[in-house]
């Protein structure tokens, strides 16, 4: 039996569409993945299911009560997935026929995640799902709502399938584009010498007598007609050929050295025999922890563990945490609503920024925060988008320490990707914390667990280069690059620790 039918469904927002859809449909026993990017419709979409959101039209049926599990909740004092988890826990023991969940695995830690797509994967109702969490669409959804270009679209098949299907799609689309603008580029220049040509005959032979330039005036006017028709008929060919609209490619964003306050000092952080409660609850216990300059580090453990309270005291500057004095931090953090709601996207943007006008834009484009966004108030921002502004504003700073936590959470596919490519090419030190496992395997030099009250590095080595001392030795090796008073023996001695740590981390 169809429990959910939506047809031709459209919403309007301040006089502007927001998305409209094509035929949706879902019955019990469905679990459908809503995915798209920030701000294009989905929580619009969940609450017209769930009948919030009345302001739309077109059809719907919802032959069942419908249970929402929102995005962002009060937390009560427990942490981000501590709370998301109560409320999903909650939701599935009142056995709902139609179940909604709103990223539901953001700040969820591993073992959580691997029991929420578990308990996903057994729920017997029909299932709608927002996430952009990768691996949780995968393991759980069996049908997509994708919301592209404004449309959202019915995809029968999981996300590995869908996600190969829009590589080729967007491949074939590219490949057409090429194609259509290198025939476009051919033929414009066959018009352009078949004018040329025309304007030779015109003028005729320089050689000519006055008497054969007049007696040959009409064939040439003739013939130079001819081919400026030709030349006429090839430049609207060429105006006809490209039918493909621009493939959209995001540019790549590379930071160099000069772009951050010069760092000193062989540890960028120094943590010593640091012990943290939480109340009466102990996170540490005489944990220890060293971060070298161009290290990006992946801070893991259970939820509630203590990895929020650790980035809190060093942000702090607690008594047994150091920062190097040349240290200067940018730090996100879960539940941020810092932001003026009165003020302009590229307001905040300027405030913020320790970058150029241009290379700032181009930052805000890769995360999909683009000219259509500038004038736009933080108040009208979805909450994914207002993630995005968020993370931008302490990414483009004059930082060269960036404490993130859960800066992947809310941030749709391309996003993710941005912020992955950004942080893998910043030449500063990172400590992250974060759940998305694809994420944190892109973009970690180490990782360091927060396990029975100590911090636990897994991977250190005990003899040679320490693996973490290469991103430190490449940075190094980059900000002399840049000085042009460097000492050239210094160069090479870089580059032979470069070559030495490479070769014991294989």
């Amino acid at each position: 039996m169809t429990q959910l039918y939506l047809n031709d469904i459209t919403k309007t927002v301040a006089g502007q569409p927001l998305f409209t859809t094509t035929q949706l449909t879902a019955q019990t026993g469905d679990r459908v993945g809503i995915v798209g990017a920030n701000g294009a419709g989905k929580t619009t979409l969940a609450q017209i299911i769930a009948g919030t959101d009345r302001d739309f039209t077109g059809q719907r049926q919802v032959a069942a009560p419908v249970i929402r599990v929102a995005q962002i909740a009060p937390t009560q004092g427990q942490s981000g997935g501590q709370s998301m988890l109560t409320r999903v826990r909650r939701a599935l023991a009142q056995r709902p026929e139609i179940l909604i969940l709103d990223e539901p695995s953001a700040n969820l830690d591993d073992n959580h995640q691997a029991w929420l797509s578990q308990a996903l994967g057994h729920f017997d109702g029909l299932l709608l799902l927002i996430s952009h969490d990768r691996d949780l669409l995968q393991r759980v959804a069996t049908k997509l709502w994708v919301v592209d270009q404004g449309t959202f679209t019915q995809y029968n098949g999981t996300f590995a399938a869908y996600q190969t299907a829009k590589q080729q799609r967007d491949a074939n689309d590219l490949t057409q584009y090429q194609n259509q603008q290198n025939e476009r580029r051919k033929l414009q220049l066959a018009a352009q010498k078949k004018r040329e040509k025309a304007h030779r005959v015109r003028k005729g032979n320089r050689k000519m007598s006055a008497a054969e330039r007049s007696n040959s005036r009409t064939l040439r006017e003739q013939n130079a007609g001819r081919l400026e028709r030709n030349a006429h008929d090839l430049a609207a060919r060429a105006a006809q050929q490209v039918t493909t609209a621009k493939p959209h490619t995001s540019a790549g964003i590379k930071l160099v050295a000069t772009d951050l306050p010069p760092v000193t000092g062989k540890y960028l952080v120094n943590v010593s025999d640091l012990t943290l409660k939480r109340g009466k609850h102990q996170l540490l216990t005489k944990a220890s922890l060293r971060i070298r300059p161009g290290e990006r580090v992946a801070l893991t453990g259970p939820n509630g563990s203590g990895k929020s309270t650790l980035l809190d005291a060093l942000l702090a500057h607690h008594a047994q945490t150091h920062l190097a004095a040349s240290a200067r931090i940018g730090y996100f953090y879960q539940d941020m609503t810092a932001l003026p709601a009165d003020l302009t996207v590229w307001q905040v943007m300027q405030k913020a920024t320790a970058l150029d006008a241009d290379r700032t834009r181009q930052v805000m484009g890769a995360f999909g925060l683009d000219a259509k966004f500038y004038d736009r108030l933080v108040g009208d921002l979805s909450g994914g988008e207002q993630v995005k502004l968020q993370l931008l504003s302490i990414l483009v700073s004059a930082s060269n320490l960036l404490l993130l936590d859960e800066p992947t959470n809310y941030l749709d596919l391309p996003a993710l990707q941005a912020l992955a490519d950004y942080l893998v090419g910043y030449p500063g030190t990172v400590l992250f914390v974060a759940h998305d496992q694809t994420f944190r395997q892109q973009v970690a030099t180490r990782t360091v667990q927060l396990t029975d009250q100590q911090l636990i590095d897994p991977q250190q080595t005990a003899q040679g280069v320490p693996a973490s001392d290469l991103p430190r030795l490449q940075f190094e090796y980059d900000r002399l690059m840049l000085d042009p008073t460097a000492d050239t023996a210094k160069l090479r001695e870089l580059r032979k620790k470069i070559a030495a740590a490479q070769h014991e981390n294989g």
